[in-house]
């Protein structure tokens, strides 16, 4: 063989080497990938399942979600008609409130005016208080005094009684006198009428002489 053909062949046989060991080399490559794909189609297999179990689960949390939901917009519907009462009786008891608010001030007020009227009536107590120790004094000394000026009316008493037994023995006395007095009075007239009688006589006897005796004169 020429050098052309041996370089030829020589060529011809690397290249089919070549190709058988592309050939083979793909081949090992593309099972290698049908073996991972298998795998891998397992796995997505397996997840698929294990998404649809979630899938069921989901919908089944879906559907009570959903109930729930369901309820919570009744109950919502509830509390809306429960708050629109709430709320009417909110601004009935805002209404009460401000009126309550304005007693409560008025009540403040009255209150203020009892405790200014309580401190005045206090210290007119105090005041009162002390008056009626001062007067509880006053009357424990004319208590005292009192009983001084009974004890001294007593023995008044006992000395007026005295002086009226003397008024009685004096007035019997003077009745004694009087009557003494109107007989010695009557006496004294009788007595007076017999020294008229007794000068009349010696007058008249007198009248006889002409010369009087010295008697006469």
């Amino acid at each position: 063989m020429s050098l052309i053909g041996r370089s030829i062949n020589l060529a011809l046989a690397l290249l089919i080497c070549l190709s058988v060991a592309g050939t083979a080399g793909a081949t090992l490559y593309y099972q290698e990938s049908v073996e991972d794909l298998d795998t891998e189609n397992s796995q997505l297999r397996q997840e698929n399942e294990r998404l649809r179990e979630d899938l069921r689960s989901t919908e089944s949390d879906l559907q009570q979600t959903r109930q729930r939901l369901q309820e919570l917009n009744e109950s919502l519907q509830t509390t809306r008609s429960d708050v629109g009462q709430v709320s009417e009786n909110l601004e009935e008891t805002e209404g009460q409130l401000e009126s309550t608010e304005q007693e409560l001030a008025s009540t403040r007020q009255d209150l203020q005016s009892a405790r200014d009227q309580v401190e005045e009536l206090q210290q007119r107590t105090n005041e009162l208080e002390t008056r009626n120790d001062q007067l509880r004094s006053e009357v424990g000394n004319l208590e005292s005094e009192n009983a001084d000026l009974r004890d001294e009316r007593d023995d008044l008493q006992a000395d007026v009684d005295d002086l009226n037994d003397q008024v009685a023995d004096l007035e019997s006395d003077i009745s004694s006198l009087e009557q003494s007095n109107e007989n010695l009075q009557a006496e004294n007239d009788r007595l007076r009428d017999r020294l008229d009688e007794t000068e009349s006589d010696l007058a008249s006897v007198c009248a006889e002489f002409e010369d009087p005796p010295p008697e006469c004169n």
